[in-house]
């Protein structure tokens, strides 16, 4: 049970995302609905209240006009420097590059930033197969496979780093069917 003020803050949190999309959000999917998911994943799992913030918040920087500074005046520097290092580096094309990069900014900067990473990879992983070039799709499980590898020693005795590893085989299944 968390106590009265955690969960203010985390309320507070999807206050501020909520609002930061109506203002000036840019992504035509359900961006709200998907950061809700990631936060109250990692709320359900318990991780810290910093985590869960970091979860809800962790697509402001790359779909609104949010910046970190704003975040980190916000909710503090820890939260900004998850969110920072979960999110995109526009300067690089390379898709697979982009997301390497993202994680190996993750590792650095700790068990939350890979935290929230992972139950950003977990939530996505449901839509790997739709709507996507096969290239893309086969780029979809070659990341996971390497965030998952490269996460054991983060978040290898959660669950969440178990479940993603019982999730690869299935999206990998979902992904050649489709293919055939």
């Amino acid at each position: 049970m968390r106590s009265k003020a955690e969960d203010e803050e985390i309320e507070r949190a999807m206050q501020y995302l909520v609002h930061a999309f109506e203002s000036s959000g840019d992504n035509p999917k359900p961006v709200i609905l998907h950061s809700t998911r990631v936060g109250m994943d990692l709320y359900d799992r318990g991780y810290e209240e910093h985590v869960v913030v970091a979860g809800f918040l962790h697509d402001l920087l790359e779909d609104t006009d949010v910046t970190a500074d704003e975040i980190r005046s916000t909710f503090g520097e820890t939260v900004a420097e998850i969110v920072e290092a979960a999110s995109f580096d526009e300067s690089i094309d390379d898709y697979l590059e982009r997301c390497y990069d993202i994680y190996e900014r993750c590792f650095e900067s700790g068990r939350g930033a890979v935290a929230v990473k992972a139950a950003d990879l977990l939530d996505n992983s449901d839509y790997y197969h739709l709507g996507e070039s096969e290239e893309l799709r086969a780029d979809q499980i070659e990341k996971m496979r390497y965030f998952i590898d490269r996460s054991e020693p983060y978040i290898g005795e959660d669950g969440i780093h178990r479940e993603l590893e019982e999730k690869l085989p299935v999206v990998k299944e979902r992904i050649e069917s489709r293919e055939r």
